[in-house]
């Protein structure tokens, strides 16, 4: 995002090339595993239709009000990386042009349940260290053990699917609640 910074005022902070790298630097490692993380949910998303690279881009540039942007030459190598790792697999199809459309893999679910739930309870984690609010939705349980997220309204779960721990004490909780 701060790479987008145009014009400054040159007493502005992020002027110096000393701040601006430091910066950038940060970004770019914040960066790397959300746009992982974005990527897959706009891949599930899409479930049995797929969806091809460039609406990829363009979805999460429209999701994230411009926030997060992922240059083509850094998102088709995750997409083969992806798909190297059996996370995600790609059709070619023809609708009007010749596209290759990504889709998750079983084991693609699986690991976007994880990573959603890891990332959430961590962003709730450091929430009060950062001075923002997050609430986790209520239809979700984040399994103790791993932080895989576990929906609540599919079939009735006993334990995590990730780790194997038993999730029942949490549920008798929830329901106490």
């Amino acid at each position: 995002m701060i790479k987008r910074v145009k014009e400054l005022r040159p007493d502005a902070d992020i002027a110096s090339p000393k701040f601006r790298e430091f910066l950038e630097k940060f970004e770019s490692e914040i960066n790397r595993g959300i746009s992982t993380l974005c990527v897959l949910s706009i891949i599930n998303s899409y479930e049995e239709k797929g969806i091809y690279g460039y609406k990829i881009l363009k979805v999460l540039e429209e999701e994230t009000e411009e926030m997060l942007i992922i240059e083509e030459g850094t998102l088709y190598p995750l997409l083969k990386n992806l798909e190297r790792d059996e996370i995600i697999h790609s059709q070619k199809q023809t609708t009007g042009r010749r596209r290759k459309y990504y889709f998750l893999t079983e084991n693609g679910k699986k690991i976007l349940n994880y990573l959603t739930g890891y990332y959430s309870k961590l962003t709730k984690a450091i929430s009060l260290l950062v001075d923002i609010k997050v609430e986790l939705k209520n239809s979700y349980l984040y399994c103790p053990m791993c932080a895989n997220k576990i929906d609540l309204s599919a079939e009735e779960k006993r334990f995590c699917a990730v780790c194997g721990y038993n999730i029942e004490q949490e549920l008798n909780e929830r329901r106490k609640e």
